[in-house]
């Protein structure tokens, strides 16, 4: 049972992703090119041929050989304790191989003293520099803390957090055609199931965090590598904390496919600057695409650019087939378990296509009308990437042509489709370093134009009123977010009945469900809330999309809502009084529906036993 007092219960959670991510980079490291050997004694601190990108390279790629196990042990039927505690320990044990292996190495190659400590990484700086590492420290304490809430975030209690624990309960990967895209790849979702094999729901959250940490920690070491600059690194990093800085307290999948999409191009570029001698870093890139790929449809949409990139090197069959082997593999289970169950490979979305199963033409357009209506722009941290290309000396270096170029394409991509911003995330790395290369050179030549700003007096105190204000931001998001780390019963419950709607009497029937003679519920307005649904009730029916979607209802009398409620089994009715404020006062309605319970806008009925 997890501790009550929070400092505890943040330790044994952080215990706990520590343990999981030294596993993953002892995996990982059996995948990365050049991962198992030394670095060369002239190059004291580095890694292998990549340097320090080696390590969360090497760590995604074990969280990508998570995956696939997941996936092979939920085909198998295998879902269970046992498998992945063996899978954890068979990490942990590369890993500590690893480990032991380096310290040899670095025994014999880098003789004395640890001379590239932090103490002397520190000191060598200069000051903005220093500057930059406080300002992405203060950033990144509010993330340290916001995956420690409860789950209260919509799309993980609509259908993240729900898919995942059924898989969990079965013990394999079955299809809850209740729940909200039931036929969506899902990757990702499969790593929260293997905490919620415990009853564990704060995990998720740290899990989908740690992809936002360590694509942070990808960005920084790239800006350090490709524009040898600390400062415009630094920056990149914190522009990326900023604009993800709304995704750490959620079990989602976006941050982990960025994660995912970036290590791919990184990938793409180190065969592209090397064909001859890197082919293994396009597997790499290709299974980094693969595992995103089968997490999210739009990810399909970078394949085309995979692919002229691939064909203008190299178009030789004896490439391109591991590569698609490779891609394939984390991906092809949902595809092609899409393509026999539904016909569409792509259910629901390829419906206009391949015909619909579980949504209709209706469903189809409203939810592009949904995502219309939330169109918008990119962020304007984002604007200064635009000037990079009018910058001949950076713009000549490969990897910032490189970035330029996979910008462009998921910008037009973003643009011509959705034009969501949250869609757009897969970009935001790029699109960060490209925006601190703009905003860093633009500070300069104000400032080389300005003479007042070149004293050091003037940069003293500008220094110290931004890391001001960085850290009042930070203070007041650490504080919102510290407010939610309530692992004691009592505190969870009381702010889940805050924060989430229908929480109350979710628990209600948790409670006298069964006094009550409620055995089939139907839910009207909900959806937001299902993971806390007892699962002595599941499944529940009730959606806006799918054969149990609202509308199908909600227009009817009540006697003829009752008969078809009825007819299909169902002995209860949840509704959201707030949403369908009307819906109660209709003629008839009691008559048809006994009141049993209400919290706040939830209202519970028991369907009368037959129409009057």
């Amino acid at each position: 049972m997890p501790s009550s007092n929070p400092l505890v219960f943040a330790l044994a959670q952080y215990a706990l992703l520590g343990v999981w991510l030294f596993g993953c980079w002892g995996l990982g490291r059996r995948l990365l090119p050049g991962g198992r050997a030394a670095a060369p004694a002239s190059m004291p601190g580095t890694d292998g041929p990549i340097g320090p990108l080696a390590h969360p390279i090497a760590i995604t790629l074990g969280i990508g050989v998570w995956v696939c196990a997941l996936q092979a042990l939920g085909i198998a039927g295998e879902l269970r304790k046992t498998p992945v505690l063996g899978l954890a320990a068979a990490g942990l044990g590369l890993g500590a191989w690893a480990l032991l292996r380096r310290r040899r190495d670095r025994s014999t190659t880098v003789p004395g003293p640890l001379r590239h400590s932090l103490r002397d990484a520190w000191t060598s700086r200069t000051t903005a520099e220093r500057w930059t590492v406080v300002a992405v420290a203060l950033l990144a304490l509010p993330t340290l803390l916001a995956p420690l809430s409860p789950p209260m975030a919509w799309d993980e209690l609509a259908y993240h957090l729900p898919h995942a624990r059924e898989w969990a309960r079965a013990g394999r990967l079955v299809v809850s055609d209740w729940l909200r895209y039931p036929w969506f790849p899902y990757n990702l979702d499969l790593l929260f199931a293997v905490p919620l094999l415990w009853g564990e729901d704060v995990l998720p959250h740290l899990v989908h965090a740690a992809s936002g940490w360590l694509t942070a920690w990808l960005i920084y070491l790239l800006g350090v590598r490709h524009l040898r600059d600390h400062v415009t690194a630094g920056v990149a990093a914190a522009l990326w904390l900023l604009l993800s800085k709304g995704q750490y307290d959620r079990a989602y999948v976006d941050m982990g496919v960025t994660l995912f999409v970036t290590v791919g191009f990184v990938a793409l570029h180190r065969w592209h600057g090397d064909a001859a001698r890197g082919r293994r870093w396009l597997l790499v890139a290709a299974f980094c695409l693969g595992v995103a790929a089968g997490a999210k449809y739009q990810v399909l949409a970078l394949l085309p650019f995979f692919a002229i990139v691939l064909a203008r090197r190299d178009r030789r069959p004896s490439t391109w087939l591991p590569v698609a082997g490779v891609l394939l593999l984390p991906c092809v289970h949902w595809y092609a378990r899409n393509a026999v169950l539904t016909g569409d490979p792509f259910s629901p979305l390829g419906g206009k296509w391949f015909g619909f199963t579980d949504w209709n033409l209706a469903d189809y357009q409203g939810q592009l009308a949904d995502l219309r209506g939330k169109a918008g722009w990119p962020d304007w941290l984002l604007w200064p990437a635009l000037a990079v290309p009018f910058m001949p000396t950076l713009r000549r270096r490969p990897a910032v042509r490189g970035a330029l170029w996979a910008s462009a394409w998921m910008l037009a991509v973003w643009v011509a489709s959705s034009r969501y911003p949250r869609y757009l995330m897969t970009a935001f790395p790029l699109l960060a370093l490209l925006a601190a290369i703009g905003w860093v050179q633009g500070v300069r030549v104000v400032r080389d134009r300005v003479a007042i700003l070149r004293t050091p007096r003037v940069a003293r105190v500008a220094g110290t009123l931004l890391l001001a204000c960085v850290g009042v931001a930070s203070a007041a998001w650490s504080i919102r977010y510290a407010q939610r780390v309530v692992p004691a019963p009592a505190a969870r419950e009381a702010l889940l009945r805050e924060r989430v709607n229908a929480y109350g009497l979710w628990t209600w029937l948790r409670d006298h469900a069964a006094e009550a003679g409620v055995r089939r519920v139907y839910q009207l307005g909900f959806e937001e809330s299902l993971y806390y649904v007892p699962t002595a009730l599941l499944p529940i029916r009730g959606d806006t999309f799918g054969p149990w979607r609202y509308g199908d209802l909600v227009e009817l009398p009540p006697r003829e809502l009752h008969r078809k409620l009825a007819a299909q089994g169902f002995d209860t009715l949840v509704l959201n009084a707030e949403r369908w404020p009307d819906l109660t006062s209709r003629p008839d309605f009691g008559r048809y529906f006994v009141p049993l319970h209400a919290d706040g806008a939830a209202r519970l009925y028991r369907l009368a036993p037959a129409p009057p």
